[in-house]
């Protein structure tokens, strides 16, 4: 069920991006609730590190002399490992946010500090692996910025909103009183009068 999507187009704009999101959920957003699922999510910001990681490993396998062959099975199972592991994250994120029933946090004053963060996780990884004396610091650094952000973002963001959703679409009450996560939850106000006047419009 898609109604969902008509109710909050209605509401004000403040009030529609408290279910709504900024331009990251919107875009995950754009498809069935289903497939939107904070698991397949977080498998898919896992591709994408997968993907980062494709020149790099590549560069690294061979100069240890491995064959093209070889080292693309070892990406690949990079890869299968990190959907499963960013996957499972989500997952996780899901049933919590489903068990506290919290609320999502904004993130839009903080995106610019998160954007960066994988890149410059790539960046150390790859020199930590190509040129480890350059830095003198290991791989591990440049895999937590790496992968934190994905999840981070699935976990205070993605995740509570696609509850909120999910529960809109089945028709449920948003009856729980919102707890305040982090000295922003002040803004809760908006989302109980978002949820009023939708229920008002059934």
């Amino acid at each position: 069920m898609d109604d969902w999507r008509d109710r909050i187009a209605a509401l004000p704009d403040e009030q529609r991006t408290m279910f709504e999101g900024g331009t990251l959920s919107q875009f995950f957003l754009r498809w069935p609730l289903t497939a939107s699922h904070p698991t397949f999510v977080g498998s898919f910001y896992g591709l994408l590190i997968s993907l980062s990681l494709l020149g790099p490993i590549l560069f690294i396998q061979s100069e240890a002399g491995s064959s093209t062959y070889d080292s693309l099975r070892s990406w690949s199972f990079l890869c299968l490992s990190l959907l499963m592991l960013c996957g499972i994250f989500g997952g996780v994120s899901a049933l919590t946010v489903a068990i506290t029933k919290r609320m999502p946090i904004r993130l839009e004053q903080r995106r610019k500090y998160l954007f960066p963060i994988p890149f410059i996780g790539l960046l150390l990884f790859s020199i930590a692996r190509i040129e480890p004396d350059l830095i003198g610091i290991s791989d591990q650094l440049g895999w937590v910025l790496l992968i934190a952000p994905g999840p981070l973002y699935i976990h205070l963001s993605y995740a509570p909103r696609w509850r909120l959703l999910e529960r809109l679409s089945r028709g449920l009450e948003l009856d729980e009183t919102p707890m305040k996560v982090g000295k922003d939850r002040d803004l809760d106000s908006d989302l109980i009068e978002a949820v009023d006047e939708i229920h008002g419009e059934e």
